[in-house]
């Protein structure tokens, strides 16, 4: 028996769904509330289920103490944090070419085909692909996982969301004609940023806002020309064993916006990745 795991977005944590197929196989659909819970969080939950299921004792509890990311009193922002505000909206509205429907696809990609791709720069194709002219700002959104840069880190089980917005942004021209390395950095560089001091900043830049529900992610936020990457890599994915086996796979049960893609690890630890991401019928690559 094959087991398929699909998470998805959901406006609770219990949005739950099994489905039986004749061939013998088995998906379970998990709905994610990110109010409640992040991927590791998430993750955590289902995986202790599967545990459980099997017959086993509890290994990690959840820590709940919420007060680890309390924001401090009085809050005290260090940084602008331009990655809470509204990227730069298009220069010039898109044409109807650029307004077609989306599919999601999913990528497998081999390792010989992943060193390839890491000598060019999928961020510049991007930007040709969505016609964008040389002074459009573009804006990627990088969720970043805050647990381990935290000091001191957060407990095993910590039950939450611990997600941080990473905001890199460049010219779409600056990224098509310069070398592969100008966007590596502007990625490395904010990335590196991240620390302990950068992110407790964060929480109280977060706490002194008149208006949170402003900060939600949707649609405007990864569509173009902005864009947004979720990686899975180094989430225990596929260690959810409810008596079957590890499923075979794993991955999102929808996308529901253009502009946001998801990387996924292998099932198999062959060390392919696929990425899932929705594309426009029509594309000009």
């Amino acid at each position: 028996m094959c087991l398929f795991l699909i998470l998805y977005i959901a406006t609770g944590f219990n949005s739950k769904q099994v489905t039986y197929f004749k061939c013998g196989g088995v998906s379970l659909g998990v709905g994610m509330e990110h109010r409640v819970a992040d991927g590791y969080s998430g993750l955590h939950f289902i995986n202790t289920w599967s545990d459980i299921a099997r017959g086993l004792d509890l290994t990690i509890p959840p820590f709940i103490d919420r007060t680890l990311l309390r924001a401090r009193d009085p809050p005290r922002p260090a940084f602008p944090h331009i990655e809470y505000q509204p990227g730069r909206s298009m220069k010039t509205p898109l044409d109807a070419a650029q307004m077609t429907s989306t599919m999601v696809s999913i990528f497998k990609l081999t390792p010989d085909q992943l060193n390839t791709l890491k000598a060019k720069s999928y961020m510049a194709m991007c930007m040709q692909a969505r016609r964008l002219p040389d002074d459009q700002e573009t804006k990627l959104h990088i969720a970043t996982d805050g647990r381990s840069r935290l000091k001191p880190p957060l407990p095993p089980g910590y039950f939450g969301n611990v997600i941080f917005s990473a905001g890199p942004f460049a010219t779409a021209g600056d990224l098509q004609s310069k070398p592969i390395w100008y966007a590596s950095s502007c990625i490395q560089n904010t990335l590196a940023r991240m620390d302990d001091e950068y992110l407790r900043s964060a929480i109280d830049y977060l706490e002194i806002q008149p208006d949170l529900s402003a900060l939600v992610r949707g649609a405007h936020s990864f569509r173009c020309p902005k864009m947004g990457i979720t990686s899975w890599v180094r989430l225990p994915i596929h260690d959810a064993d409810f008596g079957w086996g590890r499923p075979i796979f794993m991955g999102p049960g929808g996308i529901a916006f253009e502009g946001l893609c998801f990387i996924l690890p292998s099932a198999s630890k062959d060390g392919s990745l696929s990425v899932a991401m929705p594309f426009h019928s029509k594309l000009n690559i």
